[in-house]
């Protein structure tokens, strides 16, 4: 009895084997970019500025009153320093309190400095450099 179950099995699965057809290739659909994915936001580049002077100052001095617009009245004073690259891209803003305390240290200004100084283009260099200034309030 045993034996015939058996070969009842493996005849069954001789004949499944042979009919079974071959799993159907996979087709990806195409990769359709979300709303948002690998699209970022345009910076807004002021023009650069080509000066036989100093064109790291030039480009600060063009970008005064959006730097004293975040300065509007504030009654601590900061220093603000930028990281440049050799293109002329700002790569770091760094923004700090003159003051001891830190209850007069107001964020929005911290914010608005950084969004304000980012876009910024100067002149192309050979090397990276850091630039620093002073705002007063106004």
């Amino acid at each position: 009895m045993i034996a015939v179950s058996a070969i009842s099995v493996f005849a069954l699965i001789a004949a499944s084997w042979d009919t079974a057809a071959p799993a159907p290739s996979h087709q990806p659909r195409p990769v359709h970019a979300m709303r948002g994915c690998n699209q970022a936001k345009q910076r807004v580049i002021a023009p650069p500025v080509e000066s036989p002077r100093n064109g790291h100052a030039d480009t600060l001095i063009g970008a005064r009153d959006a730097l004293s617009e975040c300065m509007r009245d504030r009654s601590v004073p900061v220093r603000l320093a930028l990281d440049i690259s050799a293109t002329g891209k700002v790569t770091s803003v760094e923004v700090k309190a003159l003051t001891d305390d830190l209850a007069k240290i107001d964020m929005h200004v911290v914010q608005c400095l950084q969004h304000a100084a980012s876009p910024l283009v100067f002149p192309r260099g050979t090397a990276p450099v850091r630039i620093s200034t002073h705002l007063a309030p106004r």
